[in-house]
């Protein structure tokens, strides 16, 4: 479209970019499995554990220096990375969990993930029931539609696998806005002005009821293009409004997710046990395929979930990053009434 720039830097990519350049795949090394071994070790030692300590407190100097590396080509490059390699079977889950809050608080300061209070959450199926319209994804075992969650940063490492599906999918929200500006301009008015979100009691009243106002899905601030994408959220937050969404609103947002999803753009991983992964939310689109777990417990499929802000993160336009009613990269409110 005419007078609507394209974005032409790296977090504009297509899927072919990174199945042949793996460069967001970091593998670490003995001398990172060393440094962080000895890491959580001293922190164990002292008594500390998530969430009572931080980045001075996890020492480890090569691999903190590498973090620092990617968390600038998080918000300034592709907007993803993964890390391989932890060994999970050599440790209990309370030291997997105090490993993944040390590297994660190099990256970012973690927020609230829901009105209890976990700033690490478990993504695991506990067999609710994703089309009732107050469940969140993380604790069923659906497909997700494409999304971005509400932090700078998301983070999954991987303990478990399921027996079956559970892909990981993400895609570059700067190449669909560019497909958009290409072919349906008419959407953009639509996607700019955007929806409010169904907060499903975890907003400032924790009344089941309360829906954020309207968050653009593209917000254009401060020189970068940033995306707010989750169609469950904001269609049932127009029904508790009671205006439902129209056909071309619905259009809109199923253009969005269908480029989400198509080969061109899709990136999937296959989590293995010890992958660690981070995107940005405001440059990337994840979902996920459904998944089939093991029949023992033991062997169920566990993600353990960090939501990070970054210390040096983007600027967003008033409201945008107010996804709870509570101020800019607020997180989900604990303890509301």
């Amino acid at each position: 479209m005419d007078g609507i720039p394209m974005i032409r830097d790296r977090s504009a990519w297509v899927a072919e970019d990174h199945r042949r350049d793996k460069a967001w795949l970091y593998e670490l090394t003995e001398r990172d499995l060393a440094e962080i071994d000895s890491a959580v070790r001293v922190v164990q030692a002292a008594g500390l554990k998530p969430p009572t300590f931080a980045l001075a407190d996890f020492v480890i100097p090569e691999f903190g220096r590498h973090l620092a590396s990617l968390a600038h080509e998080l918000e300034h490059g592709r907007g993803f990375f993964l890390l391989r390699g932890l060994p999970v079977g050599k440790y209990s889950l309370d030291t997997i969990k105090a490993i993944y809050w040390g590297i994660g608080v190099h990256l970012g300061v973690p927020v609230f993930q829901n009105a209890r209070g976990d700033l690490m959450t478990h993504v695991a199926d506990r067999g609710d029931d994703y089309d009732d319209v107050n469940i969140r994804l993380y604790t069923t075992a659906a497909a997700a539609n494409p999304h971005n969650d509400p932090s700078d940063i998301v983070g999954l490492l991987c303990v478990r696998h399921a027996v079956e599906g559970g892909t990981s999918m993400i895609a570059s929200a700067m190449s669909i806005y560019n497909r958009v500006v290409a072919e349906h301009p008419e959407y953009l008015p639509i996607l700019h002005k955007g929806f409010p979100h169904d907060l499903r009691g975890e907003g400032v009243t924790a009344s089941l009821a309360e829906t954020t106002p309207d968050i653009p899905v593209f917000s254009d601030y401060a020189g970068k293009i940033s995306c707010c994408l989750n169609s469950k959220s904001s269609r049932t937050a127009r029904d508790k409004q009671g205006r439902p969404l129209t056909a071309l609103e619905m259009a809109a947002i199923n253009y969005i997710e269908r480029l989400a999803e198509t080969p061109e753009l899709c990136l999937t991983m296959d989590f293995r046990p010890g992958d660690i992964q981070f995107l940005n939310n405001y440059a990337i689109i994840h979902t996920r395929t459904a998944f089939r777990d093991d029949p023992d417990p033991d062997k169920r499929r566990l993600l353990l979930r960090l939501w990070l802000n970054l210390r040096e993160g983007r600027q967003l336009a008033p409201g945008f990053g107010d996804r709870f009613n509570n101020g800019s990269r607020g997180g989900v409110p604990a303890g509301t009434p």
